[in-house]
């Protein structure tokens, strides 16, 4: 690797939601390349959160902006019956992007679950993120999908049958070994031409993971957990958490650390006002910051003695440093396949070829979590650190490594 290309990255990234950014910045690191074009669809993300890793790195940002905003009937068609012309004719600055796409030399789409009907209900950004790739594509510029989840689809099948007959040609990789292929198969992509790599965060780059931690956390015996819960679950059960966190101090010994993935109330209110009521905790507040710096993170995460995460990429994260975790699949309209399918496919990729049952890691209900938990917790821990320990574990990582190393090579043209 190490070409000097100039490589343009897409996706979902542009919100301060700690893995969708960790994930391109990991990818930007580990094709050890300089000059970047990003994309996004806010003038804010990622560049915030990039600023303090990206000093070194030739990078320009471009925001897909789109023309004016459609009547509520006509979204609502575009979500089922829109096609690449649909997206196209949308961007209001068309010829800055097409521009912009005529300078790079590869297109990555950087790992994320942004391919399913869910983000049919955020259609302007997901327009924005399909945009490049679809100009990318009429200037035959090569495209290439890092590893993104992928499905469900339902009746938005032929809307995605649409963008990927478009792309036809395009290098694609899924993140999970479980259903994201056969979603694919759904909007007409043959097994033939799809490869599996691990999670884009799965396996930090050693240069971000030893970066300066932004803050140490004072805690020495502690279990985090990561705020990503609807405060009315909070505040519904707000009795249940107090008693939690006095139980799991008087048993245990073990304070609570809060470490919230997003700012307001996609996980900063949260940790704010857990920490307001419960005992023993201690709070990383990232408001100052504006986002979660990967290598404190990791710190944290690493140190504690189990994780109880309601974001996939606490999963990850947790499976990566050998920490003992909890993941709460959360709906989406009553719909847990997407969690499912993400924290199952995890699962199996660290553990292949290992005998694990996944409901020792995956639950819906936080309740249950902090049941489990207060009741047992160090057979929780002993159960996973012994699947850790395995021979098998430590080979899968390794087999990982090498696959993903392979296929950033070949993103390179080497």
């Amino acid at each position: 690797m190490g070409k000097k290309l100039k490589i343009g990255f897409v996706g979902p990234y542009s919100t301060a939601n700690f893995g969708d950014w960790g994930m391109l910045l990991n990818n930007m690191y580990d094709l050890e390349c300089e000059d970047f074009v990003i994309f996004t669809y806010s003038s804010k993300f990622p560049q915030i959160s990039l600023d303090d890793y990206c000093s070194e790195f030739n990078t320009e940002y471009v925001e897909v902006k789109l023309k004016e905003e459609r009547d509520n009937n006509q979204e609502q068609q575009e979500k089922y019956f829109s096609t690449p012309y649909d997206v196209l004719m949308r961007v209001e600055n068309l010829n800055e992007l097409k521009k912009a796409i005529k300078k790079i030399d590869v297109l990555v789409i950087s790992g994320g679950g942004w391919i399913n009907h869910f983000w049919t209900e955020r259609l302007e950004k997901l327009y924005k993120i399909m945009a490049p790739i679809l100009v990318a594509r009429q200037q035959e510029k090569k495209v290439v999908f890092t590893a993104n989840g992928i499905g469900p689809f339902d009746e938005t099948k032929e809307f995605y049958r649409y963008f990927f007959g478009y792309i036809k040609g395009a290098k694609i990789a899924i993140r999970d070994n479980y259903c994201s292929l056969s979603h694919l198969m759904e909007a007409g992509i043959e097994s033939k031409d799809v490869d599996y790599l691990p999670d884009d965060m799965y396996l930090v780059n050693p240069t971000i993971v030893n970066k300066e931690l932004h803050r140490e956390i004072q805690q020495k015996n502690y279990i985090v957990m990561e705020t990503f819960y609807p405060m009315e679950l909070l505040r519904d059960n707000e009795q249940e958490l107090i008693n939690f966190s006095k139980k799991i101090y008087e048993k245990y010994g073990y304070s609570i650390v809060l470490l919230p993935y997003d700012l307001v109330e996609y996980g900063s209110d949260q940790a704010k006002y857990l920490h307001k009521i419960m005992e023993q905790t201690e709070i990383y507040n990232i408001d100052e910051i504006g986002y979660l710096p990967i290598q404190d993170a990791i710190s944290i995460i690493k140190n504690a003695k189990l994780m109880i995460t309601a974001r996939y990429h606490g999963l990850v994260l947790s499976l990566s440093v050998e920490t003992p975790v909890i993941f709460r699949l959360y709906d989406k309209r009553g719909d847990f396949r997407y969690t499912y399918n993400k924290g199952m496919g995890m699962l199996r990729t660290a553990f292949e070829g290992i005998e694990f049952c996944e409901t020792d890691f995956l639950q819906k209900d936080l309740i249950n979590i902090l049941n489990i938990i207060e009741s047992n917790v160090q057979n929780v821990i002993n159960k996973q650190k012994k699947l850790y320990s395995s021979k098998r574990y430590v080979e899968n990582k390794a087999n990982l490594k090498a696959i993903r190393t392979k296929y950033l090579k070949e993103v390179l043209g080497d």
